[in-house]
């Protein structure tokens, strides 16, 4: 019986890869209609840039002729020079202390990536310990429930496997 399923599944296999040959060689070429890209958008306008960086120059200006001052030295007298400016640490949104590593959840990390998923947040957060132990929780629970679904599908398999005739 193994034998004959064999010889038939090879076969079947034959036809298929033949019947791919067949179709890649008298495919035709689809000429697609690209639209066209207008490629002043990617030309730099140094007079907008100016102006949007308007801003940050006068506060770079104040800081050098007013030296040792700090922000929040200008957010404590209400400075209108720092209205839309961020005290941020980490640019262009860079991890900050305490968030996600990479925008996903630590947890998550862990539960669907398992091991990987925590070395991932260990390297990615270096070693922040809140995090790490996230991700090992989610490790704990994701190993935990891929074995509760082993363990039904065995048990199933057995009573299954009961009800079969010989």
């Amino acid at each position: 019986m193994k034998k004959i399923l064999l010889r038939t599944f090879s076969v079947f296999m034959a036809v298929v890869l033949l019947f791919a040959q067949t179709q890649s060689l008298t495919a035709k070429t689809v000429d697609f209609n690209i639209p066209s890209v207008d490629v002043s958008v990617f030309s730099l306008d140094e007079a907008a840039l100016d102006i949007a960086m308007q801003e940050l120059n006068q506060l770079e200006n104040y800081l050098s002729q007013n030296e040792g001052t700090s922000y929040n030295d200008l957010l404590l007298a209400g400075s209108d020079l720092i209205i839309n400016v961020s005290d941020s640490s980490s640019p262009m949104g860079m991890m900050q202390e305490g968030e996600a590593p990479l925008g996903i959840p630590a947890f998550l990390w862990g539960c669907v990536l398992g091991w990987v998923g925590l070395l991932v947040v260990y390297i990615v957060t270096d070693n922040d310990k809140a995090q790490v132990k996230k991700a090992l929780t989610g490790c704990l629970v994701g190993t935990g429930v891929t074995i509760a679904i082993y363990v039904v599908y065995a048990v199933w398999l057995v009573s299954e496997s009961e009800t079969l005739y010989y």
